[in-house]
C-alpha cells in the first residue's frame, strides 16, 4: 500500500513538473507589466544618467517564451537596457516560468542643458509574445524643469525660465497665492490635478499665454482628451484670475466649487482657450464665475456645465462643439441646473440652490438640434438671460423677452474651419458681425479692437 501511495505521489509530482515545463503558444496568453509608462523625472543638473526598472510578469499557468524584447528605436543612444541580467538592448527567446517575473532595467543619459533637445524624450520597450505585441513607454525630460511631486505649496511666483512638471498633483495652500507669469508652460502627469485652496493668479499676456497640458507630447497624445485631471478651485479658494491661458487635454478644464466669500468673483476668466476636454470645459458647482473673450470647444460633455445653482456671467465668449476623430458630441454645449440630486436608503433627494446666469454677446452653437439644457426644480430660483447671442436651439424653444433678448436662433455663425484647423474665427458673411450689444470689452481674443457694435463671440471679424 505504501509503495502504491509513493508511486502516485511520484507520478503527480512528475505531471506537475511537466505542466510547469509546458510552453504556452495561446494567442490569448499575454504578459503583464508593473507599469505602462516608465517616467524619468529626475532633475538633471549636468550630463548624467539614471536607472529605473519595471517587472515583466507571466500570469499564465504555463511557461511563456518572449520571442523578442527590444527598444522601439534601435538607434536611440539615449536609452540602455538590462534584460533579465543581460546588458543588451535586444534579446530573443526569453523564457518566463509560469506565474513568475523578470526584471528590465532601463538607463537614460541626457544633457538637460542642450537647448536642441525636445522637452521630453520618448521611446518604448517592445515585447513580442505568441504573435502579440506589447510595450512599455519610456519618457524622460530632455531639458531642465521644475518638478513637483504631490506637494502642498505656499505663496510663490512661477517665472518663465523652465517648464513646470506636476506629478501626483499639486495643491496651493489656504491663504497662499500662486502667481504664474506669462509664457509659463505647465505639464501635468496623467494622475495629476491642479488643486487650489488659496488663490491662483495666471498672468498670461497676448501672444504669450500660459499653457496647461498633459506631459505626453508624442503625436498620438496631442489633443487627446483626458491626459490629466484638470484645475480644481476648492471651497475655500477665492479671488482667482486666469488671463490669457490655454488649457487642454484634461478630464475637466476648470472646476469651481462654492460661492464667493469676497467681493470679487471666485473666478475671473479672461482671454482663455479651453479645448479637448474629456468631460466639461468649465464646471461650476454653486459657483461664482465671470468670463470674457473666452473660447471653449471640443468637450466630451458640456462646454459650460453650471450645476446646483450659482452666479455666472459670460461676455463675448464662443462655446462650440462638433464631433471629430476624438470627440463624439452628444451633450448640449451649455447645461444649467438649480439643484443637486442624490439617492440613499431613504429615497431620492433634491437639494435646491438659486441659479443666476447671464450670457451677453456669446455664441452657443454645435451640431446638435438643441445646444441648451435647462434642468430645474421649483424650490429655488432659475434665472437666466441670453442677450444678443447666436444660439442653436430646438424648434420648440420659444424666444421670449424674459430669457432671450435679441437672440439669433439657428443662424450658423459660419466659423472659418472647425474640423481641420480648430479655427473659430467668424467668416465674412457671418450673422454675428456687428450683432452684439456695446459693453466695456475693448479688444477681442486676438487683441483686435472691438467696434462700436461688437461682433458676437470671442473674435471680431477682420
Amino acid at each position: 500500500m505504501y509503495k502504491q501511495l509513493f508511486t502516485l505521489i511520484l507520478i503527480a509530482s512528475l505531471l506537475s513538473s511537466c505542466r510547469k515545463d509546458l510552453v504556452t503558444t495561446n494567442l490569448a496568453d499575454k504578459l503583464s507589466f508593473s507599469t505602462d509608462t516608465l517616467t524619468f523625472d529626475t532633475v538633471f543638473t549636468s550630463l548624467g544618467s539614471t536607472t529605473l526598472y519595471f517587472t515583466v510578469h507571466n500570469p499564465n499557468s504555463n511557461k511563456i517564451v518572449v520571442s523578442e524584447i527590444r527598444l522601439g528605436d534601435a538607434n536611440a543612444a539615449t536609452w540602455r537596457l538590462n534584460i533579465d541580467g543581460m546588458q543588451v538592448n535586444e534579446a530573443t527567446n526569453v523564457e518566463i516560468p509560469a506565474n513568475d517575473s523578470i526584471y528590465v532595467f532601463v538607463s537614460v543619459t541626457v544633457d538637460p542643458n542642450d537647448e536642441n533637445n525636445p522637452y521630453v524624450l520618448y521611446d518604448s520597450v517592445m515585447f513580442e509574445t505568441n504573435g502579440n505585441q506589447q510595450k512599455v513607454i519610456l519618457q524622460a525630460w530632455g531639458q531642465n524643469a521644475h518638478f513637483f511631486y504631490g506637494e502642498v505649496i505656499g505663496t510663490q511666483e512661477w517665472f518663465n525660465d523652465k517648464p513646470y512638471v506636476i506629478i501626483h498633483s499639486i495643491l496651493v495652500d489656504s491663504n497662499a497665492t500662486l502667481t504664474i507669469d506669462a509664457g509659463c508652460q505647465i505639464y501635468m502627469h496623467a494622475d495629476s490635478r491642479f488643486y487650489v485652496y488659496g488663490t491662483l493668479k495666471v498672468m498670461g499676456q497676448l501672444h504669450d499665454s500660459v499653457q496647461f497640458r498633459g506631459d505626453r507630447l508624442e503625436y498620438y497624445f496631442v489633443d487627446l482628451p483626458g491626459n490629466w485631471e484638470g484645475i480644481h478651485l476648492l471651497r475655500s479658494s477665492h479671488d482667482n484670475e486666469i488671463n490669457y491661458a490655454v488649457i487642454r487635454e484634461a478630464q475637466v478644464g476648470i472646476r469651481v466649487d462654492s460661492l464667493k466669500e469676497t467681493p470679487a468673483p471666485k473666478l475671473t476668466l479672461r482671454n482663455t482657450v479651453i479645448k479637448y476636454m474629456l468631460s466639461a470645459g468649465i464646471l461650476g458647482i454653486t459657483a461664482d464665475i465671470f468670463g470674457e473673450n473666452c473660447l471653449v470647444f471640443n468637450c466630451g460633455d458640456n462646454n459650460i456645465q453650471l450645476e446646483y445653482g450659482g452666479n455666472y456671467e459670460f461676455q463675448n465668449c464662443t462655446f462650440a462643439d462638433y464631433s471629430n476623430v476624438v470627440i463624439n458630441h452628444q451633450s448640449p454645449v451649455v447645461r444649467m441646473s438649480n439643484y443637486f440630486y442624490y439617492q440613499d436608503e431613504l429615497g431620492d433627494h433634491y437639494l435646491p440652490a438659486d441659479l443666476n446666469s447671464l450670457f451677453t454677446n456669446c455664441i452657443v452653437y454645435g451640431s446638435l438640434e438643441n445646444e441648451l439644457e435647462r434642468d430645474k426644480i421649483d424650490q429655488s430660483a432659475f434665472n437666466y438671460v441670453f442677450d444678443h447671442c447666436d444660439m442653436k436651439l430646438a424648434d420648440s424653444v420659444i424666444l421670449n423677452s424674459t430669457h432671450f433678448i435679441n437672440v439669433l436662433k439657428n443662424q450658423d455663425p459660419l466659423f472659418a474651419d472647425t474640423y481641420n484647423k480648430d479655427d473659430y474665427h467668424i467668416s465674412q458673411t457671418s450673422p454675428c458681425i456687428n450683432a452684439g450689444i456695446p459693453n466695456s470689452i475693448v479688444f477681442d481674443l486676438d487683441g483686435n479692437t472691438r467696434t462700436e457694435n461688437p461682433d458676437i463671440g470671442c473674435y471680431e471679424f477682420k
